[in-house]
């Protein structure tokens, strides 16, 4: 499987797990990453220090290496998948993690809007309004799946770097738990039977609210992700490569 990362890595461990695990998994070949949300250069020089002999693009990737791919995955704002949809370069599978379609408690705080669709707000609404058939991973399917200490000690062994990140982020963030969104959507992009989908039309307000409509293209919905499941495969793929 030919797999295409868009990320906003360099702030939350959750995307450097995801990227970490989708290169060391067997069947999966991971042809590219693009980086979007703010400093796009100094996340992708994270990237490639991560991922040393993977391509990497600060930015919108070029259209033409991305309709080759097999997979889109997202797992930042939702800006650089809605430019390629526009030009018509989107590969028949999308998986996108963000959006919540319920209030859902989430660092302390009871949140309706996600971060990925509300930095981008225009971008998540036409794509969605324009585009059928994108798998969406919401917020309130993956707000539980927290790492364990267990989880995080093999990460921070496996992950070069992990450490020193997960602690900068916890200087932010103090006890909250890291969760594992962008994971959760990984082994959905690549097919692992870890999460249950519904089908649902979806409309963005421009404040990133999202919500559940009458009109527009069908979408598949993650409603449920297997946590025990989901965690197991992130501590084999992380410390065994697959």
């Amino acid at each position: 499987m030919r797999l295409w990362i868009d990320t906003d890595a360099g702030d939350n461990p959750d995307d450097t797990i995801a990227l970490w695990c989708a290169a060391r998994a067997d069947d999966v070949d991971l042809i590219g990453v693009s980086t979007v949300d703010g400093d796009v250069e100094r996340r992708a020089v994270g990237v490639r220090h991560l991922l040393p002999g993977v391509d990497v693009v600060a930015g919108p990737p070029p259209a033409d290496r991305v309709e080759n791919a097999d997979v889109l995955l997202g797992i930042g704002p939702w800006t650089n998948v809605a430019a390629l949809a526009d030009q018509g370069a989107l590969p028949r599978r999308v998986v996108l993690m963000g959006g919540a379609l319920a209030p859902i408690k989430h660092r302390g705080e009871l949140r309706r809007v996600e971060h990925n669709v509300g930095a981008d707000p225009e971008a998540a609404a036409r794509l969605l309004r324009n585009t059928g058939s994108l798998i969406v991973v919401p917020l309130d399917a993956t707000a539980r799946l927290r790492a364990h200490a267990h989880d995080e000690r093999v990460l921070s062994s496996a992950i070069p770097g992990f450490r020193a990140q997960l602690d900068t982020w916890r200087q932010h963030n103090g006890d909250e738990p890291l969760v594992l969104h962008d994971v959760a959507a990984l082994f959905v992009a690549v097919g692992d039977q870890v999460s249950r989908m519904e089908s649902r039309r979806l409309e963005v307000e421009p404040d990133g609210t999202m919500w559940a409509s009458v009109v527009g293209p069908l979408q598949h919905v993650v409603a449920h992700v297997n946590d025990d499941e989901t965690r197991a495969r992130m501590r084999e793929l992380a410390s065994e490569g697959g």
